[in-house]
């Protein structure tokens, strides 16, 4: 069958209801090699429902374009399917055609477009992916009746100087100019380690851990805990934090003994996080990111004016985008749930 024909087919297999893969199967079967790719038929398939039913190549204007044929596309498409990395240049040599013309198909006609690969925290095996469906199973019953009594907190360095984006630090110059130059934010660059609580009315405590130290389980029973469910309750005007719940991860000084031992006597109740899982932690995916992008650029020479900028950039979020962050945690936590555990960033 020619390219035509094989469209038509997978046209009324469509109006049928048959899947593309079933389509994609007989088209194999019928005419082996010379059957167009699962891709191509799922692209003809979108074509039809969005109300072109032509079955023929579109007219162009202008010269015709020899080089860019059904035979050559279906072989690019094949091609880049086999190996998702292949260049335009291996491309070009493999199909004979010029580069240009294999990205007028890659672009045009097969609608890829090249993107880098998201990087994850951890390589998930199947019992993280687990535990991280039962955790969010739980987290959302309990957010579903309600999160006005949820204070939610982690730790995090920010630097005394963070270089702005790239996109950020573009500039038009004259031809012939050099670039102007800018000084990365270096992996030893003086920084200082914040603990950021935050409800749905905001921020509760920010506390800044004193040079030299580290958040041990003992420094956050005994003085970093204490100091937020104080802050909590004059904010609130409560007397007690006993049906408050604590949400923060799974790092070691928030397991330890200590603290548990702390929240059972205070009569707090800690609220589960699934391992390895920044991407549910409304403080990794909401209020650092948020901070941090607003610091980026200004450079501070001591920490009392680091604390108090962190502090304003804080105080700038509506109180509105805080509520909405609990919502997002819902939305994420179902989006876990729904994809069996994995990281769901960047999906489709």
């Amino acid at each position: 069958m020619s390219y035509e024909q094989q469209r038509y087919y997978i046209y009324v297999s469509w109006k049928n209801g048959r899947e593309p893969t079933q389509i994609h199967d007989e088209l194999v079967n019928a005419e082996g090699e010379d059957a167009l790719s699962l891709r191509t038929i799922q692209r003809w398939i979108r074509t039809f429902k969005d109300g072109d039913e032509s079955v023929s190549d579109k007219a162009r204007s202008g010269r015709p374009r020899e080089a860019v044929t059904s035979e050559k596309i279906a072989k690019v498409d094949e091609l880049v399917n086999d190996d998702p990395h292949i260049t335009t240049t291996e491309l070009a040599t493999q199909v004979g055609i010029s580069r240009e013309r294999i990205t007028h198909i890659l672009r045009n006609e097969l609608d890829f477009h090249k993107v880098c690969a998201k990087w994850v925290p951890h390589k998930l095996s199947e019992d993280n992916k687990r535990l991280r469906v039962e955790v969010s199973k739980q987290l959302l019953e309990t957010l579903k009746e309600g999160y006005n009594n949820i204070i939610t907190g982690d730790e995090t360095w920010i630097y005394f100087f963070t270089v702005s984006s790239k996109e950020a630090n573009k500039v038009w110059i004259e031809k012939g100019k050099n670039r102007p130059q800018i000084v990365r934010t270096a992996q030893n660059s003086k920084k200082r380690m914040f603990c950021i609580f935050y409800t749905v009315d905001g921020v509760i405590a920010r506390i800044v851990v004193k040079k030299g130290h580290t958040v041990t389980g003992k420094l956050y029973a005994n003085s970093i805990l204490p100091e937020v469910f104080s802050n909590f309750m004059e904010k609130r005007g409560r007397t007690t934090v006993r049906d408050v719940m604590l949400h923060h991860d799974n790092a070691a000084p928030h397991k330890s003994a200590v603290v548990m031992e702390y929240l059972r006597n205070e009569r707090i109740k800690l609220l589960p996080h699934p391992p390895y899982s920044p991407d549910l932690a409304p403080c990794d995916f909401f209020l650092f990111p948020r901070i941090k992008k607003e610091l980026k650029g200004k450079s501070f020479n001591n920490v009392e004016n680091l604390a108090r900028a962190v502090q304003a950039v804080a105080e700038t979020i509506p109180k509105a985008d805080y509520e909405k962050s609990f919502q997002s945690w819902q939305n994420r936590l179902q989006r876990c749930i729904d994809v069996s555990g994995e990281y769901f960033e960047g999906m489709e």
